[in-house]
């Protein structure tokens, strides 16, 4: 699963770079990395995103300023033999967004 999330946190990263660098010019394509579509696809890898968002456009028009790992959310469970066992419940990553 870490491996998934660094392939987007690097998609995103030079999605984002690309945008900054191509100036108000030149617009890439509105689906190309929105803020919207990294969060789906978070979510898709199995990770619970918790999103920062700076303005009040919608997500789908947001661009992905950073994403960083969060915590991973655990409980204790009982296995067959009684033992006790760590279970991971859920990961989390925090997604910042900016907005024009």
């Amino acid at each position: 699963m870490r491996t998934s999330i660094k392939a987007v946190i690097s998609t995103a990263i030079a999605v984002g770079g690309a945008l900054a660098a191509s100036g108000p010019a030149v617009a890439a394509p509105h689906e190309a990395g929105s803020a919207a579509d990294t969060i789906v696809s978070l979510q898709e890898s199995g990770y619970t995103v918790i999103v920062n968002k700076v303005g009040s456009a919608a997500l789908a028009d947001c661009t992905v300023r950073a994403i960083r790992p969060g915590r991973k959310i655990t409980e204790m469970r009982s296995d067959i033999r009684d033992r006790t066992v760590e279970k991971v419940v859920y990961t989390t990553v925090y997604l910042d967004a900016e907005c024009q």
